[in-house]
């Protein structure tokens, strides 16, 4: 797939949908205020109440293992793991690997070194900038510390847990699939196994 330049009335397609009770406007996400960004079929959330709206807490304690192969799914999703603290087993990798595949980021497309499509929302300060259904962010370290810092964010506590278990690529992927990452939830279709 080849990227685009877009003139930038028509670079982000954002559709904004229901969160909670309430209806989302343009106006109240600028504002940080809950919204799913919807694009290229997969949503994530863009700023869960303002949790993302600046750098995410607990970035400056991410480290990434020296050694680590940024560069291909595989050696990302053992570098996510162990900068997370997360055990490196057959099942965690499994679901990380697909769970990359099924977001499509990072590799050789415009979501430059973001693997897994993590999307700051408007506003958020975040180096890089922003790409057709996700973040571009300027190298592998830095997409991989916003990453991390992401999942730490509190809104995918049971994506760590099942992860921290890491004896069930499915229970991970459920996990996400239960998790606000992909508003599609993936049609309850993303499975792994080890």
């Amino acid at each position: 797939m080849t990227a685009c330049r877009l003139p930038p009335k028509y670079r982000y397609p954002v559709r904004y949908r229901r969160y909670g009770s309430r209806k989302i406007t343009g106006g109240q996400a600028a504002i940080g205020v809950a919204v799913v960004v919807i694009a290229a079929g997969v949503a994530h959330p863009a700023t869960l109440k303002g949790a993302m709206h600046h750098a995410p807490a607990g970035l400056d304690s991410v480290v990434i293992p020296g050694g680590s192969d940024l560069d291909n799914p595989a050696g990302w999703a053992k570098a996510l793991l162990a900068a997370d603290s997360l055990p490196l087993t057959a099942c965690n990798l499994s679901a990380v690997t697909e769970w990359e595949a099924r977001e499509g980021g990072g590799f050789g497309n415009q979501a430059s070194f973001n693997p897994l499509n993590v999307n700051p929302g408007p506003g958020a300060g975040w180096p890089g900038y922003a790409a057709i259904g996700a973040w571009a962010f300027p190298s592998a370290a830095t997409g991989l510390r916003y990453t991390v810092a992401t999942l730490g964010n509190g809104y995918y506590a049971g994506i760590l847990a099942a992860l921290r278990e890491g004896n069930s690529a499915q229970a991970v992927c459920d996990a996400i699939m239960a998790s606000p990452w992909a508003a599609s939830h993936y049609g309850g279709t993303l499975t792994a196994t080890c």
